[in-house]
C-alpha cells in the first residue's frame, strides 16, 4: 500500500455504487487501486443491500418448508449473495482494507407487507409504525453478526429513494402527524446504533437534503446521537453538482467525526465518457473540508443507474487518482504530474504528460457551460433534457441552485439582456469544444502514436455531446423567453425559437444512427439520445406555434 502522509485524512474511502459490487473483477480492480493509492476503506453502496444478504431470521425462516412460496422469494440468490459477500470481505481484508455497507432506510423485502399489511395505510407505507424500529434493529444485528468482518454501516433515511421515509410525506396517519421529523430520525438512529455498538462496529449517518430546510431536523437529531456516530456529508448540497457551493451541513457538528463524499465518475459531468478533469475543483474544496473539521472522505466511482461503467474504465480515473492523492496529503498535486502518474499506470510514455494536461485543463470550463446554465442544472444527470418543461423543473425545483444560494433567485428570469447572456454561454462552450476537438485531433510534435489514438478515442463523442446540450439549451431558453414575453418577444424572438428547433432536429437526425450501431456502448447512446433531442424540439415547436398564433 502507498505510504500514508502525516496530513492524510484518517478515513479514505472508495465507493462502489452500482452493479460492480457484485462483480469480482470490478472489486478486485478497485482493491488493487486502493492498495496502490493509499485508500483504506471500501464502501459498498446499494440501497437494499441488506435484504440481498439477510432474511432477517427473526421474521422469516430460511429453513421453512414451502407451502406455496418460500419465506423469502429468491432464497438461492440470497445464499449466493451471502457466500459472495463473505468472499469479498476476505479479499478486502487480505488487501488491508476495511469494508462498509451504505444503505437507505426504511428498506425491506416485499414479503414484509404480505405478512404485516397493517403497515400500509391509505395508499402509503407508514414509516412511523413501531414495527420498523424492531425490524431495523433485528436486520442490522443479523447483518453484523453474520458478517463480522464488516467495519460498519453508512445509512441515509432522509431520502426520497427509500422505500419508506418520513421525508416523503406520503403517510397522513395520526402516528406520523404526532411525531416530529427530528424525533423520527432519532428513533431510527437509536434502532441501528444499539446493535452496531453491541457488535463493536460503527455507524455513520448520511446527510441527504433536497432543500436547506431538510438539514435542520437531521442535524438536530445528530446533535442528540451517541458521540461515536459519524456524520457523512455530500461535498455539495443535495447532490454532486459541480457548480454548487460547499454543503452547509459540513462543519455544523464540528464536535462529531465528519466524512465528505465526492463523485469522481461524474454523474453530473459526463460519466467519464465525456472527459472532465475536476482536479481544480477538488483541490479548491479540500482545504475548506479540513477547515470545517472533516476527518475522512469517500470517493465514489460508480452511479447505480448505469451498468458496466466505473471511473477506472475511462479518463475519470484521473479524477479518482487526484482525489486519492489529495485526501492522502498530496496538496500540491498539479495536472501535469497527475497525467504523468496516469500515463505510467496505463503503460504509456510519460513524455505526453504536458500535452495531455493542457487538453484536460480545458474540459471543466466547457462542461460547466454545457450541462449547466450559469451554474443551474439544466441537463438530466449529464443526459440531454427530456423536454423543455423538465429542463426548467430541474433547474428551478428538483435541482435548485437558488434555494442554496438565495441571491441567485432572480437569475433565471429572462429579459432580452439576460437571455443574450445565457445564449452566449452556450455559444462559448460549443466554440471552445470545437477548438479543443481540433487540438486533440492534431496532437503535438513527438506525441506517442498509441497515446494520441487513446485520447482521440476518449474524445470521440465529446463535441456532439456538447453540441446536443447547447442546442437543447437554446430551445429551452428561447421557449421560456417567448412564453413569458408573449407578443413582447416579437417576430425576432419567435423566429429565433423556430431556428433553434430546426437546429436541434437536425442534431437529433445526426445522433439517431448511434442507437442502432452495435459497436456504440449503451452509455454513449444514453448521453446522446436522439429521442430526447426530438422530444425537446417538438415541445419547442409547439410553443413557437402557440406564440406565433399557429
Amino acid at each position: 500500500m502507498a505510504p500514508e502522509r502525516s496530513s492524510a485524512l484518517p478515513f479514505r474511502g472508495l465507493e462502489l455504487h452500482g452493479q460492480g459490487i457484485w462483480r469480482r473483477d470490478r472489486v478486485t480492480r478497485a482493491l488493487d487501486f486502493m492498495q496502490a493509492h493509499g485508500l483504506n476503506a471500501l464502501v459498498l453502496h446499494e440501497s437494499d443491500l441488506v435484504h440481498h444478504v439477510v432474511y432477517p431470521r427473526r421474521y422469516f425462516d430460511p429453513h421453512a418448508l414451502w407451502r406455496d412460496v418460500p419465506s423469502r422469494r429468491g432464497e438461492n440468490a440470497i445464499f449466493n449473495n451471502r457466500a459472495y459477500l463473505h468472499s469479498l470481505l476476505a479479499m478486502a481484508g487480505a488487501a488491508g482494507v476495511e469494508t462498509w455497507v451504505n444503505v437507505k432506510e426504511i428498506g425491506f423485502s416485499d414479503e414484509v407487507l404480505a405478512l404485516w399489511p397493517e403497515l400500509f395505510k391509505g395508499g402509503a407505507i407508514c414509516p412511523s409504525e413501531p414495527f420498523w424500529s424492531d425490524y431495523i434493529a433485528a436486520k442490522t444485528d443479523e447483518l453484523l453478526g453474520d458478517f463480522p468482518a464488516l467495519a460498519g454501516i453508512i445509512v441515509s433515511f432522509g431520502s426520497q429513494e427509500s422505500r419508506a421515509s418520513r421525508v416523503q410525506h406520503r403517510c397522513r396517519c395520526d402516528l406520523c402527524a404526532a411525531q416530529t421529523l427530528e424525533d423520527w430520525y432519532g428513533g431510527i438512529i437509536a434502532a441501528m446504533h444499539g446493535p452496531v455498538a453491541r457488535r463493536g462496529k460503527r455507524l455513520a449517518v448520511r446527510d441527504f437534503a433536497y432543500k436547506p430546510e431538510d438539514h435542520a431536523p437531521l442535524i438536530a437529531a445528530m446533535r442528540k446521537a451517541p458521540g461515536d456516530v459519524v456524520f457523512s456529508i455530500k461535498a455539495m448540497p443535495h447532490d454532486f453538482y459541480i457548480t454548487f457551493p460547499d454543503n452547509p451541513a459540513l462543519g455544523a457538528l464540528r464536535e462529531r467525526e465528519q466524512w465528505v463524499e465526492y463523485d469522481c465518475l461524474g454523474q453530473f459531468f459526463g460519466w467519464g465518457i465525456m472527459p472532465c478533469l475536476v482536479l481544480d475543483d477538488l483541490a479548491a474544496r479540500l482545504p475548506r473540508w479540513r477547515a470545517k473539521g472533516a476527518g475522512g472522505a469517500i470517493l465514489r466511482i460508480e452511479w447505480e443507474r448505469i451498468n458496466d461503467l466505473d471511473a477506472l474504465d475511462n479518463l475519470a480515473a484521473l479524477n479518482l487518482m487526484a482525489g486519492a492523492a489529495l485526501i492522502g496529503g498530496d496538496a500540491s498535486l498539479e495536472a501535469e504530474e497527475l497525467c504523468r502518474r496516469w500515463l505510467r499506470a496505463e503503460g504509456h510514455v510519460e513524455s505526453g504528460a504536458a500535452w495531455l494536461a493542457d487538453v484536460l485543463r480545458a474540459t471543466l470550463p466547457v462542461v460547466r457551460g454545457t450541462v449547466y446554465t450559469d451554474g443551474f442544472v439544466t441537463a438530466d444527470n449529464s443526459m440531454l433534457p427530456r423536454s423543455v418543461a423538465r429542463a426548467w423543473w430541474g433547474a428551478e425545483v428538483r435541482d435548485s441552485l437558488a434555494c442554496w444560494v438565495p441571491e441567485r433567485v432572480e437569475d433565471l428570469r429572462l429579459d432580452r439582456s439576460r437571455l443574450a447572456e445565457l445564449l452566449a454561454e452556450k455559444d462559448r462552450a460549443l466554440a471552445a469544444t470545437r477548438l479543443l476537438a481540433a487540438r486533440v485531433e492534431e496532437g503535438a510534435p513527438g506525441l506517442d502514436v498509441r497515446l494520441h489514438a487513446a485520447i482521440r478515442a476518449a474524445f470521440r463523442y465529446f463535441e456532439p455531446w456538447v453540441e446536443g446540450h447547447c442546442l437543447a439549451a437554446r430551445v429551452c431558453l428561447l421557449a421560456r423567453f417567448v412564453a413569458q414575453q408573449g407578443e413582447a418577444a416579437g417576430a425576432e424572438g419567435r423566429a429565433e425559437l423556430r431556428q433553434a428547433v430546426h437546429a436541434l432536429e437536425a442534431c437529433a437526425a445526426r445522433l439517431a444512427p448511434l442507437s442502432d450501431d452495435p459497436t456504440v456502448p449503451h452509455q454513449v447512446v444514453m448521453l446522446l439520445d436522439h429521442r430526447r433531442a426530438r422530444d425537446t424540439a417538438a415541445e419547442g415547436a409547439v410553443l413557437a406555434g402557440v406564440a406565433s398564433g399557429g
